[in-house]
């Protein structure tokens, strides 16, 4: 393979992770997305009826994570600066965000449809679960799509929330646990989700994940 294929080594990528500059942004991003709807679920988790006290430590929690999740993208973003650019792989991302967007659009549009199924048999305590099983579900073609192993664990973190929360919510009795643990589990799941990315981003964890 000549030498304008292949990726940067881990000293010039700066990232210590034979990143290109592609790989950097395209984590950032993920961090970006990870960080909005995890305070996006914590705040679908926080409708329930919870205690004032809890409620309020988790919403300052969650701000607090998608702050500083934000702040470690842009510093990737910086970072990638001084990282060479995908070459021959520019092709693969731009093919990668169109077909991206279909997944997203079947995604919606699953769920919008169960959620309106399930609207109609007066069941919308399900909703949650079966946003967040729709969600988890798309994670498993972003591995190959994006080239990030790690989202594989994420899927599967979120089709577990789903699957705890429909054992635990009928065997408790507690209605609100239809809402609060989809919301904040699948929130844990994203916001970790955003640290694995960061780490691999500057090349501090294991690439083998992200």
């Amino acid at each position: 393979m000549s030498s304008t294929t292949e990726r940067p080594t881990a000293t010039e990528s700066g990232a210590g992770s034979g990143f290109t500059r592609d790989d950097i942004r395209g984590r950032a991003v993920g961090i970006v997305v990870m960080a909005f709807f995890g305070l996006a679920w914590t705040s679908w988790g926080l409708s329930a009826d919870l205690p004032t006290t809890v409620e309020r430590v988790l919403t300052v929690a969650s701000a607090l994570a998608t702050v500083l999740a934000i702040g470690g993208a842009v510093h990737l973003f910086r970072r990638s600066a001084a990282v060479p650019p995908a070459g021959a792989a520019a092709g693969h991302y731009q093919a990668a965000r169109r077909r991206f967007g279909l997944i997203v659009t079947a995604e919606f549009v699953g769920i919008y449809v169960l959620a309106r199924i399930l609207a109609a048999v007066d069941h919308t305590e399900l909703i949650p679960v079966v946003v967040c099983l729709g969600v988890g579900i798309h994670f498993f073609p972003l591995t190959r799509l994006f080239r990030v192993p790690l989202y594989d664990l994420t899927g599967a973190g979120l089709c577990l929330v789903t699957v705890g929360t429909a054992v635990l919510a009928p065997l408790t009795g507690h209605p609100a646990l239809w809402t609060v643990l989809p919301g904040l589990g699948a929130a844990l799941v994203l916001y970790a989700t955003a640290v694995v990315l960061f780490r691999a981003g500057t090349g501090t964890s294991p690439g083998r994940w992200a």
